[in-house]
């Protein structure tokens, strides 16, 4: 079967001889397309022994189908091109040259040496998966840019006292590292660094080592990564680079779009090429895109069109729909409705697109209540294991085995469950009045015999608890929240967003107790759910059918027939972290490659008010209606 006919800008890119290039790769422009041809004619019509050449990817299964696609295109017939990620081959140099035991931090290592570390301090925080992660993110960040300021901001939901803590806790994890003889991957990027700085020796073996060295996704590394390939590729600067500034989406890892124009600048006989057309959207999709990112000022113009010219399965002008609703559960209940029309074969080739992985809860439940089948791309965050969501279970548990069917007066309840919620609001209870395994009333009043306005707090309390356990869940949760003060507890002292955040979190768990009749049926679907996602978790996702479910950060590289991007409305994107400008075109970036992950249909829900990024959209296709 004869090869498809290169366009005049992959030709050119293709057959580019030496020096530096960059190709500047919009969506769908069939980027390994063109990197795989590249390789090929290097070594056939250049003589470039395949040992010699570099290529660099973004992650480990980009590399991975990069390989696989240049070999077959290739009939296998040259294996020896090395393909790696920059973390491959920054500890491949390091292991080669710098330090053969070296040995990578595992994420239970890391969690690990967290754990020590706020074990030792007074942080103010509850040890849990979210603050390891927002730890290590912000650890990341002072590697990636030397900048505790941004360190600052990731850790801006959690107390002062973590914040103060935090020089600390970085100083001793990296000792902690260091002794153990672990690194991670930003300590890979740190020590190749080093090595190839101070090491002249080393650095000429490698620059030997490979004579063209050919980057993906170039818009998102990081200024040292880039440093690190600048030495690489000298002293003939065969460096050719393929990435898309308006793609460049992980700000938080040191990477921006300026990374494209820094290489022009520093190459000034680079030579630059577009490739404009989109072979994956049809023609509407690559127009409503364009109209969201024409928006964003730093960037360079491109004139994207698309090969797709027909609309697909859609009319003209119905490929991008964006619909309203009233509120979150209206707009859920629409997308419902939308996927059990699908058949599992449509459904597999579909996406539900979101910001941050906190949606993923709420439409996991939902999907599995109506049986539709569904594929996480990443672990879903359970709300029933945040805590907030073991307080309110323990509430409803202690105060179930106390007013129970069967028992009232005089029963007590667990240890555990009281330990969770005597302080939460603070009713000034101290540990040591909880003596006994299982807390009664008496147990407190007698420990209190001598303060008589904590015997008659603790009294309030027991009434608060009968009431729960007559209440159904949905009004149980809505009683703790408002009626005893949880609420209000909750968000004292925090900022505005991390208020809502919280809010948002216990409006979703109120939500999923809305059908529930009993504390324990509620806690049987509890843990039918969490079965559920730890059965998903440890399958294969490309063995599970279904929707798929991903953040907007976990689409890129991807591509679906259908997309449905819900919850794009004020506040949600660009995120409320979003103060500066800069910060709010990579919002804008990160929205754009969510779109283009669509093949033949896009649709853009919100409730409340639309996100500005989707105002100008709005607008442009109700004038199309009209027409």
């Amino acid at each position: 079967m004869p090869e498809q006919r290169n366009n005049r800008a992959q030709a050119q890119a293709i057959e580019h001889a030496s020096g530096p290039m960059q190709v500047l790769a919009g969506p769908g422009s069939g980027k390994t397309y063109l990197t795989i041809r590249r390789i090929r004619h290097l070594i056939q019509h250049h003589g470039i022994s395949p040992d010699k050449i570099l290529v660099i990817t973004f992650t480990k299964a980009a590399a991975q189908e990069m390989k696989e696609r240049f070999l077959a295109l290739t009939g296998n017939a040259y294996p020896e091109v090395f393909f790696g990620t920059f973390h491959a081959v920054y500890y491949y140099i390091l292991r080669q040259s710098g330090n053969p035991g070296l040995r990578l931090a595992s994420a239970s290592d890391k969690r690990n040496y967290l754990a020590h570390i706020l074990s030792t301090i007074k942080s103010g925080e509850e040890n849990n998966a979210e603050l390891y992660g927002s730890l290590l993110k912000a650890i990341s960040a002072v590697k990636n840019l030397s900048a505790s300021s941004q360190a600052s901001e990731l850790l801006t939901d959690y107390s002062e006292e973590l914040k103060q803590q935090f020089p600390y806790i970085y100083e001793e994890y990296c000792r902690i590292m260091q002794e153990e003889h672990k690194v991670d991957f930003d300590d890979m990027i740190l020590l190749c660094d080093k090595l190839l700085t101070h090491n002249t020796q080393v650095l000429t073996f490698w620059q030997d080592a490979f004579s063209h060295i050919l980057v993906d996704e170039f818009q998102d590394i990081s200024p040292l990564q880039y440093q690190i390939l600048r030495r690489l590729s000298l002293p003939q600067n065969n460096l050719f680079v393929v990435g898309d500034d308006d793609q460049s989406i992980y700000g938080f890892r040191g990477a921006g779009p300026d990374i494209m124009r820094q290489f022009m600048n520093d190459y000034e006989k680079a030579k630059q090429l577009t490739l404009g057309i989109n072979y994956r959207c049809t023609e509407d999709i690559v127009e409503a895109a364009q109209i969201v990112i024409t928006d964003n000022r730093n960037r360079y113009v491109k004139e994207l069109t698309a090969d797709k010219k027909g609309q697909g399965e859609r009319k003209k002008n119905e490929a991008v729909k964006i619909s309203s609703f009233a509120d979150k559960e209206e707009e859920h209940k629409y997308l419902m409705e939308r996927l059990k029309e699908m058949s599992r074969e449509e459904l597999s080739q579909s996406a539900v697109i979101y910001r941050t992985n906190a949606e993923a809860g709420a439409l996991s439940r939902e999907l599995a209540a109506c049986n539709i089948p569904f594929c996480a791309k990443d672990n879903i965050e359970n709300i029933f294991e945040t805590p907030i969501a073991r307080d309110i279970f323990s509430y409803l548990s202690f105060a179930e085995a106390i007013w129970g069917k069967g028992r009232g007066e005089g029963a007590g309840g667990q240890r555990g469950d009281f330990f969770r919620i005597m302080n939460k609001p603070s009713r000034y209870i101290h540990r040591q009045a909880a003596g006994e395994a299982v807390v009664t009333e008496r147990l407190l009043l007698d420990f209190y015999n001598e303060k008589p306005y904590m015997q008659e707090m603790i009294r309030k309390l027991w009434v608060d608890l009968k009431m729960l356990s007559a209440l159904r869940p949905y009004l149980a949760v809505d009683y703790i929240r408002r009626n005893m003060g949880y609420e209000k507890y909750l968000c004292s002292g925090k900022e505005k967003e991390k208020r809502e955040e919280m809010k948002e979190l216990l409006d979703e768990l109120q939500r999923s107790a809305a059908s529930m009749h009993s504390f324990t049926e509620w806690r049987e679907y509890e843990q039918e759910y969490t079965r559920m996602i730890q059965k998903k978790e440890n399958t294969e996702k490309k063995e599970q059918e279904g929707i798929r479910l991903l953040t907007m950060h976990m689409s890129k590289g991807l591509e679906y027939t259908r997309v449905y991007l819900p919850d794009i409305r004020k506040g949600a994107i660009p995120s409320r972290k979003a103060l500066l400008p800069e910060a709010v075109e990579e919002e804008r970036r990160l929205f754009y490659v969510a779109m283009t992950r669509a093949k033949a249909y896009l649709e853009i829900l919100y409730y409340e008010e639309p996100s500005p990024f989707i105002r100008k959209l709005k607008e442009a296709l109700e004038t199309k209606d009209r027409l």
